[in-house]
């Protein structure tokens, strides 16, 4: 019997026999020069190709669930994106080298920008980045090798999986999990990918089992192997005994809702609001990347956007996007939440998301570096023309700016002024913008929390951004794996900083909220509620799940476990008390 432990990413438990889906060989990209007179070829080539891959994601959309739909419809906006496919051109025209090239090289440049974030949500849209243009590289490469039409297909590489198994891969793109759901397979266990992927959205979505980020799965099973998936607790058991499976199936054989129960019961849960069952309510808003991520917020039930990072419109294309673009963007995420805020995160590059002109410092340590706002008042000019975006898109509906890695006073005073500069530029322009715009600061340098009261004086909110809060106050770079598991958001010098800055805000009458990790963490938010936070952003996945615990719990019982976890020494103490806790509501 093996036991491996992953991240529970579909609730449920499911026994059946394993079904190992090994890596196809990676497609061979060819590279070679082109002369000038190839370059309209080429360039026609990637037409055609384009035209083909839509075809056939209009046809894969037809009969498909709400979800299935949303994927597919994500990525035939991937293959119109003209700003991406425009840096495509520009570069392949420069380089002058065959188009297959030029597409690869674009492609991977945003995966690894993504994965790089540090974010786990975002990490996991490189799959969909990967998945979406894939499709138009084989008709490229079947172009190339003049395969015959009669071979063509709609893309999946998954050979034949047998019903009532539990498929085991490495990785699993969307569009083929969206074929795998019907050949009937009870659970899915990959070795990569987390709760916010789009495969675990499925999963969730057909009532599957799903554990994912399982290291060494595939080394450790073999197909026919008896499989126990736990998806309530990230487990699986390879060759369970006797003892282990028939406890389990003790627990399996409980009713299970079906499909239509259990889609009902999610309609239902959209519908209520976020409110303890002594009749608190709590605010939950919704992380996204890119504007159009806030349709599905709303539709998810956020009650609004809590953080929108707006690096990604500069991260995603090789030059910075001007005044009408940034504008373009911003409007079109406040008009899809109506009435509901949408608060923007100024630029936040660096550290782990780099422009080429901070890659080019290659800084012995870029997270205490030329980073976020540090870097934008050194750089003026590219500031003041997201400001004046910003401004003009606060004209449209209720528009927040929040400002990233403050750590003084003085840094807040630099940005509140520049702020300023832009509204004069943009009543000199004939702009119209809301004057009263709402500004806010994050709250993620040890030192802006120490001082979180001198702050929320000069400002009308502040957001606890825990992922750097935790790894700066704990010395810990979350993304090297030799201390990665000293980052631990329960440590006491965390929670202490934490509950400083919600008395601040209370004491000042500041709003306070929190956008990192912990706020999607039904675990962490039981914790929370109970130190007094009661408005929480995070991925849009995790909506349901911290509503659903909210729901249960009471903030008299959340407010005992407050006061006893303040009084523990250890991270390790506190968890325990958590887990302990929470059984009686999970």
């Amino acid at each position: 019997m093996i036991k491996l432990e992953g991240l529970s990413a579909s609730r449920g438990l499911v026994m059946g026999p394993a079904f190992c889906l090994a890596d196809g060989p990676p497609a061979e990209i060819p590279r070679y020069s082109i002369s000038p007179s190839d370059v309209v070829l080429h360039w026609n080539r990637l037409q055609s190709a384009l035209e083909q891959s839509r075809s056939e994601l209009s046809l894969l959309m037809q009969d498909r669930t709400r979800e299935q739909t949303a994927i597919l419809e994500a990525h035939a906006m991937m293959l119109g994106d003209t700003e991406f496919f425009s840096q495509i051109q520009k570069t392949f025209e420069e380089k002058q080298i065959n188009i297959e090239a030029a597409l690869h090289d674009a492609v991977q440049e945003s995966v690894k920008m993504l994965c790089t974030t540090g974010d786990s949500y975002l990490a996991e849209r490189a799959v969909d980045i990967e998945d979406a243009f894939d499709r138009v590289m084989r008709h490229l490469l079947r172009d190339t090798a003049n395969e015959s039409k009669e071979k063509r297909g709609t893309g999946s590489s998954s050979r034949f999986v047998p019903p009532g198994t539990i498929l085991i891969a490495r990785n699993i793109k969307p569009s083929e999990a969206i074929t795998l759901r019907d050949t009937g397979i009870v659970g899915i266990i990959l070795e990569e990918g987390g709760a916010t992927s789009h495969v675990a959205i499925l999963a969730r979505a057909w009532h599957i089992p799903a554990v994912m980020g399982v290291r060494g799965i595939l080394d450790a099973v073999s197909d026919g192997d008896e499989v126990l998936l736990d998806g309530n607790d990230g487990l699986v058991i390879i060759a369970p005994s006797s003892d282990v499976a028939a406890s389990y199936r003790a627990r399996i054989s409980y009713e299970i809702p079906s499909d239509k129960e259990a889609d009902a019961e999610q309609v239902r849960l959209l519908k209520q609001p976020a409110k303890t069952k002594d009749g608190t309510t709590v605010v939950l808003r919704a992380n996204i990347a890119l504007a159009e991520e806030a349709e599905e917020a709303r539709e998810e039930g956020a009650s609004g956007i809590g953080l929108f990072r707006s690096e990604f419109l500069y991260l995603s294309q090789r030059r910075s996007p001007n005044e009408e673009t940034q504008y373009a963007a911003y409007s079109r995420a406040v008009e899809s939440m109506g009435e509901k805020p949408v608060v923007i995160r100024t630029l936040d590059v660096g550290a782990d998301k780099m422009l080429a002109e901070q890659q080019d410092l290659a800084e012995t340590n870029p997270l205490l570096g030329w980073r976020a706002v540090r870097y934008c008042l050194d750089r003026q000019e590219l500031f003041k023309e997201q400001l004046r975006a910003l401004l003009r898109a606060s004209d449209h509906g209720d528009l927040r700016i929040m400002f990233p890695m403050i750590s003084s006073v003085e840094e807040l005073d630099a940005v509140l002024e520049l702020l300023e500069e832009a509204k004069v530029e943009c009543k000199n322009a004939g702009h119209a913008y809301n004057s009263r715009v709402k500004t806010g600061i994050m709250i993620e340098v040890p030192s802006a929390a120490v001082c979180a009261d001198l702050l929320a004086q000069k400002c009308d909110f502040m957001s606890i951004g825990t992922n750097d809060l935790i790894q700066y106050t704990l010395a810990v770079d979350r993304e090297n794996a030799r201390v990665a598991h000293l980052y631990d958001g329960y440590n006491p010098a965390v929670l202490r900083l934490i509950l400083q800055t919600i008395q601040a805000g209370r004491n000042t009458g500041t709003p306070v909220s929190m956008c990192g990790e912990m706020a999607g963490d039904p675990s962490a938010v039981f914790l929370l509620l109970g130190m007094g936070l009661q408005c929480f952003s995070m991925a849009v996945p995790n909506l349901g799940p911290v509503k659903e615990l909210i729901r249960k719990v009471s903030l008299k019982d959340a407010v005992e476990l407050a006061e006893t976890a303040m009084e523990l020494s250890a991270a390790r103490e506190i968890r325990m008390l958590v887990e302990e806790r929470i059984k009686n509501y999970v």
